[in-house]
Formats: C-alpha cells, sequence, structure tokens
C-alpha cells in the first residue's frame, strides 16, 4: 500500500494588525526531507512513519510546510503553500493520502484553507484522504465532507501528536482496505471557549472527553475527535467542534456527536477565564514562599499569535523589586545592542514593546549584559520531543533582581531548555515569566510551586468580549448573552 503524505500548519490570529508572508514559513520541506525532519519525533508526521513501518505501508513523502502562529498570512504565501502541496501530490498513484494540518489556518481571500486544501486533494486524487488537526482547530463542514477521516488531538497541553499521527495511519489503511466504511457527523455547539479554559485533564474540557473516550471504548470502531476550536479567527466557524465516525451507521454518529454537543452547551459557562490583574499577580509572585512560581502572560501567548515582546509584567518586577524573575522577550533590536556593549558591559536600552504597542511599551533600564548565545535547542520534554528550535542571536540581560533572555525570533515556552540553552536553570529561579496560556504546562507544570494567570494586556487576552468580532457565527457564548 503506497501512502501520500504531505501537510502544512499556521494558527492564524486574524486580530493581530501584521500579516503573515511567505518568509514567515521557516520550515518548508519537501519530499524525503519531511521524513528525515520528523523521524523519531512526537509529532504527527513521526507517528505516521511509525506505524507505516509496523503496517508494511510505503508513505510517498510530500511537501510540509509551516509558521509560528502569528496574523493573517498573506495571499501569495497560500498560494506557494498550496500550489507547492498539490504540485507535488498531482498525478501521484496511491492508495491514500494523509496530511498533518493544524485547522486553523486564515489567508486573505479564504477563510477556510484546510477545507479547500483537503476539497481540491480529494477532488485531484479521488482516493481515501486523512488528516490530524490540532486540538484547536475551527472544524468546518468543508473539513468534514472533503475528508474521510479528521483525527484531532485528545490533549491539552498537546503530548499525544505522535499516538493521533499513528491512529491516523491505521484508520486509513482500513478504509483503503475496505474495513471500514466512515459514517460521520460534526456538531458545532454555539460555544467560543476561552483557550485557557480547554485543559484537557481539568473540568470542564476533561468531561468532553472523557464522553468521547468512553464511546471509543464501548466500540472500537468509533472515532470522535473533540476540537476546542481557536476563537482569535474571526471565522463564521469558529469555535468547538466534535466529529463522530462510525462504521456505516450516520444516525449512531449523529446521536454521539449530539451527545457531547449537548455537554458542552450545559458547561458553557465553565469555558470562562477570570484572571489576576497584573500588579496584584507581582505582589504575590514575590511575596511567595516558595518557587518557581510561574506567572502566565496569557495575553502575550506566542502559541496564539502574539509577539512574544509584551513588557507589562517585566515592567511591575522591576517596580516592585523582584528577585529571581526571569522573562523571555523577543527583541531583534536589544539582542544587537547586547551583542555591540558585549559580555560583561552595561548598556543604557529600550527593551520589548516595539512590535504592536499592544503588549506594554518598552522598558527603558540600565542592563548588563550576562551572556551572548545563538539559542537553538531541543525539545527534551512531552511536547514534540525530538523537534529542534531556532530563537536565533540570544542575549541574557539583567537589571536589578531580573534576568531577561533577548531572542531574535519569538518561540514558545513549551520546553525547558529554552532557559537552559542560555544557562539558566528553571528550578533555581524564584519566578519565571511564560508568554503563553496552557501550553506551557507541559514543561514548566511539573516544577511549578505556584501558577498565576495574569490579566495582561495584548493580542490573546481570556475576556473574548473585549474583540470585535465580524464574521463568527451569532448568537455564541460568551459574546452573547445566550
Amino acid at each position: 500500500m503506497r501512502l501520500a503524505l504531505g501537510g502544512f500548519s499556521h494558527e492564524t490570529h486574524t486580530f493581530a494588525p501584521y500579516a503573515t508572508k511567505l518568509e514567515d514559513f521557516g520550515r518548508w520541506l519537501v519530499g524525503e526531507e519531511v521524513l528525515r525532519h520528523f523521524g523519531g519525533t512526537n509529532t504527527e508526521v513521526g507517528g505516521m512513519m511509525e506505524a507505516a513501518e509496523g503496517e508494511g505501508v510505503e508513505l510517498v513523502p510530500t511537501f510540509y510546510a509551516s509558521a509560528t502562529p502569528s496574523g493573517l498570512v498573506e495571499r501569495g504565501a497560500y498560494e506557494a503553500v498550496r500550489e507547492e502541496l498539490l504540485g507535488r501530490l498531482k498525478g501521484l498513484e496511491v492508495d491514500g493520502v494523509l496530511l498533518s494540518l493544524h485547522g486553523a489556518m486564515v489567508a486573505e481571500g479564504e477563510d477556510d484553507v484546510e477545507g479547500a486544501i483537503l476539497e481540491e486533494v480529494k477532488g485531484m486524487l479521488g482516493v481515501p484522504v486523512a488528516a490530524t488537526l490540532d486540538f484547536h482547530a475551527n472544524i468546518s463542514s468543508r473539513m468534514a465532507s472533503s475528508a474521510d477521516l479528521l483525527v484531532g488531538y485528545d490533549t491539552y497541553p498537546h503530548t499525544d501528536m505522535k499516538e493521533r499521527g499513528r491512529e491516523a495511519l491505521l484508520r486509513l489503511v482500513q478504509v483503503v482496505r475496505g474495513e471500514f466504511l466512515p459514517a460521520s457527523a460534526l456538531r458545532k455547539p454555539p460555544v467560543l471557549p476561552s483557550v485557557q479554559r480547554m485543559v484537557t485533564s481539568e473540568p470542564p474540557m476533561s468531561e468532553l472527553m472523557e464522553a468521547a473516550h468512553r464511546m471509543e471504548s464501548e466500540d472500537p470502531s468509533v472515532l470522535v475527535t473533540v476540537s476546542g476550536g481557536f476563537p482569535f479567527s474571526d471565522v463564521s466557524f469558529a469555535g468547538m467542534g466534535v466529529v463522530v465516525y462510525t462504521d456505516g451507521d450516520r444516525t449512531r454518529a449523529e446521536e454521539m456527536a449530539e451527545e457531547i454537543s449537548r455537554l458542552a452547551w450545559e458547561r458553557r459557562r465553565e469555558f470562562v477565564a477570570h484572571n489576576v490583574p497584573v500588579e496584584e499577580a507581582v505582589r504575590e509572585a514575590v511575596g511567595s514562599g516558595e518557587w518557581p512560581v510561574v506567572l502566565a502572560d496569557v495575553a502575550d501567548n506566542v502559541g496564539g499569535g502574539s509577539p512574544g515582546d509584551g513588557t507589562a509584567l517585566l515592567s511591575e518586577l522591576l517596580r516592585q523589586g523582584a528577585e529571581g524573575a526571569v522573562v523571555v522577550i523577543a527583541d531583534p533590536e536589544a539582542v544587537e545592542l547586547a551583542r555591540r556593549a558585549g559580555e560583561g558591559a552595561e548598556v543604557e536600552m529600550e527593551v520589548g514593546g516595539k512590535a504592536d504597542g499592544l503588549h506594554g511599551g518598552p522598558v527603558r533600564a540600565r542592563w548588563k549584559v550576562l551572556g551572548l548565545y545563538y539559542g537553538r535547542f531541543q525539545y527534551k520534554g512531552s511536547y514534540m520531543t525530538g523537534l529542534w528550535v531556532d530563537m536565533g542571536p540570544t542575549a541574557v540581560v539583567r537589571s536589578g533582581g531580573v534576568r531577561v533572555v533577548l531572542t531574535t525570533r519569538k518561540t514558545m515556552p513549551f520546553d525547558l531548555e529554552q532557559l537552559r540553552c542560555v544557562g539558566i536553570e528553571p528550578e533555581e529561579c524564584r519566578i519565571i515569566v511564560v508568554k503563553s496560556a496552557i501550553a506551557w504546562r507541559a514543561a514548566y507544570g511539573p516544577i511549578a510551586k505556584k501558577v498565576i494567570y495574569v490579566d495582561t494586556p495584548g493580542l490573546c487576552r481570556a475576556n473574548l468580549r473585549t474583540f470585535q468580532y465580524r464574521r463568527v457565527r451569532r448568537p455564541i457564548f460568551p459574546l452573547d448573552d445566550m
């Protein structure tokens, strides 16, 4: 059996005041590069490769591209990704297609990028198509009708990527062999959950996942995907989604999808987050007797599309005289100034707050340059294990009791190696600011003695009513009183 393998990934924050360009797709893999890059990693493609070997399936790698979450994808960038993928799939003699997608990519002129490309792939090759999806996918009816199978993550933080990749391949093999006839049902409860309230190990989301797993355990042929959605993509189909597949019984699939959808509606008010004001959060962290304390800078969530240069917490930590604190800030201009000054030097400069003015202004202080590095590290924890991350030229500077890791490229705090690669041991810090809503927990959760979710300003604020939605379907909770 021959299965084509490819994909693309971008989580698009349509409220961000900057576009995602072609050059932002830093991961651009062609042909065999796909297998070399993902082999042995805790990713969907890594899982597909592992399962293929066990099943004696030949994978035909085509193309994979990804960019760090950010603003609306420029039309030219979208077309380049589309043409590269479709061009390499065209004419292939394969029995099926496996795609690793995100599910929340939005481009100029195309709100439903995954749905559009899945539709084209299915129409072009006419073979069964399966796709993996991120837990924050905004699943559309076009996506559900164009793919034979959609397999979403079961975890947030995302630690089951390899398992879902394996599952997608094994299920697709069953479809190709005629051993499984997928009959599907999609339900979209009118709920737009806060990203912060989507943790799959805690209520309310854990209750939905438990229902899904119960259905699958009662009948191993059943496949259920529950997606929390991505609330910062202002598209008509944004929000929670439930997809159920049965072996040829659409009525049963609809009943199960409806059951989980009703449960989501009943728990809707628990999907709203309430965070601590900045001054109060820092005061609580400074006064804590147990460390490390994690301050979650939710609104500057790099994994949600923010710039990673927010300064609200940095400014307050300095004002309150915090000791043993560390903050990671993307600021290539400050990195260059630190490099010019050299290790051991002191330099007066502004740090952070330069990308969009939405996450706090630049913080001017006198900084001592503690170290200069090239920030490259490999994920060693439970999240995307094995993949490499490139922060670019990096500097560690200090003012008072606060250290700042200045990076050239914004990076997500999903592994302790982000700090360790520049000589900082996380367990020895008193206060760690993470620019993330929940995914940071895969790395810092086990070492944190206290966690405070902070109501910082910025693009990923937990209060969704602060955003001016224009395209999402209405009414929808919590934007509307329902």
